[in-house]
This record gives structure tokens, C-alpha cells and sequence, in this order.
């Protein structure tokens, strides 16, 4: 309101100059003409509102070698910035619309794809959302094992299964200790008429225990672009122990069926992850994970691998990481891969509120 009188001071002065220019107003007409300016102002929207800035910058320096070239290599484990806010206009009902960005420091250091854009109505009964969102199979699965500095962790979960969904409605609803979600993809001509991905989950927490499971069917196409679609059922148990020791096992399995005719390429796989984490001082803490990935592919195209990383991670405050880890990665048809990698994480966020 400050800045609009000050404003609305310098056009006086100037209404009054050309007033006396031409002896045409008067201070009546000017005051009036103030009087209409002040009642015209946009109102604020910040009213029963929070907005939130928020980012997380995670460069690294890693050193990497797969049995034929040995390099060093400036990487990014998915930085991000976005921007969340909710408005409040009845009882227990809300909107919320959030969008973020990857930030590519690994290179140029240009805003990449969008993460999540998306808007949503909050209510009693539950939270409708509509845009590229988190799917409840990372929600209630991915994220408990989630846990390193990396940006392909989890590192059999990151094969194929899904972090953002695009064109995606969702629905979430927290009742007592259980949290229910579903969401379904509608991508137009690209895929089938209705739904191109359905994905329903559901998440236990009581205490220091979670438990969620999630099922996920999606269309697809192989690498010869035969069209099909492939059903995955998964699950994780977390918990975090008195003494503060943090364990999560994270199992998924999954069914590939394609439309071959006469040609059966329907084939079985599966992923899993398990992580660890225990502070072994106030701001240092060890995290130790083993992975597998199968695609059920039973010749030398199989993309099988699997693999451990060990991670030694220095918290000085709550908001700044620094991390030593060595990842060894093995496939079954390919080089092996081994990296130590050095990096740094920043997470701010900034947030108003009316």
C-alpha cells in the first residue's frame, strides 16, 4: 500500500503541473481522480495463501570407469527449483498448484524438462490433481528406497519404472494411518483412446513402520516396436529403528505382454532395492544399499545387472550435504561399471504466508 500512495504522490505532481500548464484542472478533480485510482487497485490475492520457493542443487565430481575408458566426469544428481502454492477459500477446501524444473549443471546450467506441473483441489474428501505429477508407485514405493545422492538411485527401480507422469489425473486420500492414491494417464492419439497408465497404491504408516504396495499397468513398445503393454505389482516395508538405524527393501515384479501373433515374447521380470542408513556421529552418517534388476530377456540383449553402492555422507546443517561414494554396477552382457563419485547437495526453501 506504501508503494501505491507513493506512486499515486507522483502522479499528482504531474496531474498538478499539467494543470497549472493549462489552468484546465482543478485540485477538487484531481483528488477525485485519485479517489478512483485507490478504489480500481487490484485486491491481493495472497489472502488465506502460502507460496513456497524451493530447490536443491547437487552437483558432483565423479570419477568413472567401465573396463574400457576411465574419466572424470562433472555430473548432476537431479537439481531442481519449483514453486508451490495453496490457497485456502473454504473450510478444509483448497487450491494447489506447484511447478518444478530440473536445472542442468552438469552442463550448461539451463532450466531443463519440467518435474511436475500440475493444479489440485484439496477437500475432505480427498485431493484431485491434473498435470504431471508424482505417480503413487514412487510415492508409496521408490521413495523409501530413494535415499542417495545419485540420480539414478533406486538403481534397479530406475530402469523403467515411473518418477513424473505426464498428462496424469490424480486422486489421494488420507484416512487414520492408511494413505490410498490412483492416478490414469490420458495422452490423446499417442497411445489407446482411454487411459495409456493406471496406477492405484496404498501406504501403512504407523510410528517409525511404512508399508506400501502399488500396481501399475501402462502401454508400451519393445525395441523391435511391437506394441503391448507390461503389468507391474510392488512393494516396500521401511523402518526406522530406536537407535536410529534406517532400513527399506523395495520389491517389484513385473509382466511384459506384447501383441506377437504367433511369435510369444511375453517375458517375466523384476527390481529390487534395499537400502541402509545409520549416523555414526551427530553430522555423519553411512548409507549402504544392494540392487537387482532383471528384465527376463534370456539372451545376450538382456539388460540384466546387478550391483551395491556404500556412501559416507557429511550433514553439517540440516539444509547441506557432502558425500563420498563408490558405486559398482555389474550386467550380465555388458561392461561393468565402477564410479567414485565426490558431491555436494543445498536445499533451500523460502515461504510466505497470509
Amino acid at each position: 500500500m506504501k508503494t501505491l500512495k507513493a506512486l499515486l504522490a507522483v502522479a499528482v505532481s504531474l496531474c498538478c503541473i499539467n494543470a497549472y500548464a493549462d489552468d484546465s484542472a482543478t485540485t477538487a478533480e484531481l483528488e477525485a481522480r485519485i479517489a478512483k485510482l485507490e478504489n480500481n487497485a487490484a485486491a491481493s490475492q495472497f489472502k488465506n495463501s502460502q507460496v513456497s520457493l524451493y530447490g536443491s542443487l547437487r552437483p558432483s565430481l565423479s570419477y568413472l570407469d567401465d573396463n574400457q575408458d576411465k574419466t572424470w566426469d562433472v555430473r548432476d544428481a537431479l537439481s531442481r527449483v519449483g514453486i508451490k502454492a495453496s490457497t485456502e477459500f473454504a473450510d478444509g477446501w483448497s487450491a494447489i498448484a506447484q511447478g518444478e524444473w530440473s536445472v542442468d549443471i552438469a552442463n550448461s546450467g539451463n532450466f531443463g524438462k519440467a518435474r511436475q506441473a500440475y493444479a489440485a483441489i484439496a477437500s475432505p474428501y480427498g485431493q484431485v490433481g491434473i498435470g504431471k505429477q508424482r505417480p503413487a508407485q514412487y510415492t508409496l514405493v521408490a521413495e523409501y528406497v530413494d535415499i542417495f545422492d545419485h540420480g539414478n538411485s533406486p538403481f534397479a527401480y530406475d530402469h523403467e519404472s515411473p518418477f513424473f507422469v505426464d498428462n496424469f489425473v490424480t486422486y489421494q486420500l488420507v484416512t487414520g494411518d492408511f494413505t490410498w492414491m490412483a492416478g490414469a494417464q490420458f495422452n490423446g492419439d499417442s497411445g489407446e483412446d482411454a487411459t495409456d497408465m493406471v496406477n492405484v497404491g496404498v501406504g501403512y504408516d504407523l510410528n517409525q513402520l511404512h508399508i506400501g504396495l502399488g500396481y501399475v499397468s501402462q502401454n508400451t513398445v519393445d525395441n523391435q516396436h511391437i506394441e503391448g503393454d507390461d503389468n507391474t505389482l510392488g512393494g516396500v516395508v521401511a523402518y526406522t529403528f530406536s537407535n536410529d538405524l534406517y532400513l527399506a527393501v523395495s520389491y517389484q515384479d513385473k509382466q511384459y505382454n506384447y501383441d506377437a501373433g504367433s511369435m510369444n515374447k511375453d517375458r517375466s521380470g523384476s527390481t529390487l532395492d534395499t537400502a541402509l542408513a545409520y549416523p555414526i556421529f551427530d553430522d555423519y552418517k553411512v548409507k549402504l544399499g544392494y540392487f537387482q534388476f532383471k528384465d527376463g530377456i534370456d539372451n545376450n540383449t538382456s539388460a540384466d545387472y546387478d550391483g551395491f553402492n556404500t556412501t559416507f555422507e557429511w550433514n553439517p546443517v540440516d539444509n547441506v550435504r557432502v558425500h563420498l561414494e563408490y558405486l559398482d554396477k555389474n550386467f550380465d552382457n555388458r561392461d561393468d561399471d565402477r564410479s567414485v563419485t565426490i558431491g555436494f547437495r543445498y536445499d533451500f526453501n523460502l515461504t510466505w504466508q497470509s
